[in-house]
């Protein structure tokens, strides 16, 4: 039975993480942004996702598969990485995101810096990552699953996480019937993306200033499954041309795991470091743009 229980929680890691990104985020609502954009201009800018789509059952199941942000980061402090705030998503670029795709993909990346901030308690660039994500799953039409004794309770265990992690787990089913419910699945799949590029981006960016680069370039080079998971959900979609532009962007990724050989227990070069977080960099820039 405990092992069952093991790996029920495994299995909904992904969508409990954003679950807790979206549903802490809620006590945030001003402070970053957020302005009306016009609805004509929106819609002309517009990369919109088609609401017919529905996710299939194999992508669902790799979708569940996928690790947390907080797994990477927690990666990262473990490999005695660094704490950057410049590395991370500038918070003043949230209301820049106007069209859904792209405030899907970067409330992945601010979910991961938000990961980030929290794993290395900077509370303050916590809070303003809290801010980015709220606005972005309102944005969208998610933050409104979320009960409203959910934000006493919050401010409650605000700096205990494993309190935090608990009392979210109690409407993660909620949140994820809501976004099969409405059709939202795409979505998911948009934030999820979102979610590693960043996160690799992150552990990439820290791999070049590191003495050692010996443990943050295992981290990074460790994702090659996960990788492997989230271009097998893509190429599910490469009929709808927005999805197909996502997974053409995601593949710049794949000599990261094919191009570099690291030693057991030795570090990369500097030149390799560099060029791989050249090759992240210019995927995430895809997202953030």
């Amino acid at each position: 039975m405990q092992k069952k229980n093991k790996q029920m929680k495994m299995k909904h890691n992904f969508f409990l993480s954003l679950t807790i990104a979206m549903a802490v985020s809620v006590i945030f609502l001003t402070g970053c942004g957020g302005g009306t954009i016009d609805q004509k201009a929106n819609e002309e800018a517009a990369d919109s996702i088609k609401k017919e789509m529905t996710l299939t059952p194999e992508a669902r199941n790799l979708l569940y598969d996928l690790p947390t942000p907080f797994e990477i980061t927690e990666m990262l402090k473990q490999a005695q990485a660094g704490y950057i705030f410049d590395i991370t998503n500038s918070p003043e670029n949230v209301d820049k995101y106007i069209t859904e795709k792209s405030r899907a993909m970067n409330l992945g990346v601010y979910s991961a810096d938000l990961a980030y901030s929290a794993t290395y308690r900077q509370i303050d660039n916590t809070n303003k990552f809290l801010v980015c994500t709220s606005v972005l799953s309102n944005e969208l039409g998610i933050a409104g699953v979320y009960q409203p004794n959910l934000v006493e309770k919050v401010k409650e265990f605000n700096n205990n996480k494993d309190s935090l992690v608990a009392l979210v787990s109690n409407i993660f089913i909620s949140t994820n019937d809501f976004l099969s419910k409405n059709n939202r699945n795409q979505v998911t799949v948009y934030i999820a993306s979102g979610a590693f590029v960043e996160g690799l981006y992150l552990a990439s960016s820290l791999n070049i200033v590191a003495k050692d680069n010996t443990q943050i370039s295992e981290v990074i080079l460790k994702q090659a499954d996960n990788y492997s998971k989230m271009m097998m959900i893509l190429d599910l979609y490469q009929n709808d041309e927005v999805m197909k532009s996502l997974y053409d962007e995601m593949f710049d990724l794949k000599s990261v795991f094919t191009d570099f050989v690291q030693e057991p227990g030795k570090p990369l070069t500097k030149e390799k470091a560099f060029e791989i977080n050249d090759l992240i960099e210019n995927v995430r820039n895809y997202f953030i743009q």
